[in-house]
Formats: structure tokens, sequence, C-alpha cells
């Protein structure tokens, strides 16, 4: 069973007992001819707040969006170049191959 929960829940962690809980001393502290108008303020100042991270984000999005398109096609371009063709002809060797000859020392044995 799948509970969904509300955006108060998700956002703040705050369970029904405990929103009614916070405007009761909401209610206590600031009055009945207050409360609505301090409840009014604080959704106005939430729903600014929400609205101007939502333009950062889009901001954020827009200003890397060529950097990062242009690092994936970049991406796939090494892929396809090294990782994707495969030459079916062996390269030459860079040097040929020589015999390892051990190096030319002076004969100081008694043999000499």
């Amino acid at each position: 069973m799948l509970c969904r929960a509300s955006y108060a829940e998700t956002v703040f962690n705050l369970s029904g007992s405990e929103i009614v809980f916070l405007l009761v001393v909401g209610l206590v502290v600031l009055g009945p001819e207050r409360l609505p108008g301090v409840l009014r303020t604080v959704g106005k100042t939430y729903g600014d707040l929400r609205r101007m991270a939502r333009g950062f984000e889009q901001e954020m999005k827009s200003g890397f969006e060529q950097p990062i398109k242009d690092l994936r096609e970049t991406a796939e371009g090494i892929k396809k170049t090294a990782f994707g063709e495969i030459d079916p002809e062996p390269s030459p060797p860079m040097r040929p191959e020589q015999a390892v000859r051990p190096p030319d020392s002076p004969q100081d044995g008694p043999d000499a």
C-alpha cells in the first residue's frame, strides 16, 4: 500500500498533530486578530522563496546546458573512435625488433 504524504510532511517533516499544535501555540501567542495575517505573510514569504529557488535552478541549468552538451559530444566521439571501432590489421611495431646482446664490456678476466 502506497502512502502519500502531504506537502508539509515532505518539506518540514511535520505530522498533522504537530501542525495543529503549532497553530494552537500561534493562536495563543499571537491572538486571533494577528494569526491570519502572520500565516498569510509566512505563506507569501515561503512562496517567494520557492520561486526564487526555482529561478536559480533554471538559471543554473541553462548556464551549464551548453558545456554539458559539449562534454557529452566529446565523450561520444571518444567512445566511437577509441573504443568502438577495432582495426582488423595489426599496427606495425614502433621500431624493428633487435636481438638483445649483452653490453660490450672489456674482458678483464684471466683469459685475456
